[in-house]
């Protein structure tokens, strides 16, 4: 268990508790700070819902990215910045997403990557699209980084 991660969080829902505020996602935080497995179990749910959400099929992996960035504002998944495309992978910025759009700027620091509900949706959209089997990734967190967005990597698997 990442014990800093756990007290900052918890710091920051007594706070909002006090300010009659919503805690929402700093609960996510607080459950993603108990260990890794709980990756795992977000990547999963993530990916699930994003097999289930109505998205346009795709014949040409090169036109994905576009698709990717009419899809996430749709269902206010987050911004999305389209950083590379190849015929292999997918790199992209989401900014303003569920998991960190709450705790970042609050000094809340995370060790590793946190977005792993995120990185499961992208994958779960990209496969539910393109009928093509991928994993994403999230590459480099802003709540690692102290930046204001994420960077993830959807990677095609080749048969």
């Amino acid at each position: 268990m990442d014990r800093k991660l756990m007290s900052k969080i918890l710091s920051e829902m007594k706070k909002h508790l006090e300010e009659n505020k919503e805690i929402g996602d700093l609960k996510v935080g607080a459950l993603l700070a108990l260990g890794h497995q709980l990756e795992a179990i977000f990547y999963y749910l993530g990916h699930e819902l994003g097999t289930i959400l109505n998205v346009k099929r795709i014949k040409e992996v090169k036109d994905i990215p576009e698709e990717l960035k009419s899809i996430i504002p749709k269902y206010n998944i987050g911004d999305i910045i389209i950083t590379e495309s190849t015929d292999e992978i997918i790199s992209l910025k989401l900014k303003g997403h569920s998991s960190s759009k709450d705790l970042i700027g609050k000094d809340i620091k995370s060790k590793g990557n946190f977005c792993s509900f995120e990185a499961g949706m992208l994958a779960g959209i990209v496969e539910r699209m393109s009928n093509a089997h991928c994993f994403a990734q999230e590459v480099n967190c802003g709540l690692q980084t102290g930046g204001e967005a994420c960077e993830f990597m959807i990677v095609f698997q080749k048969d």
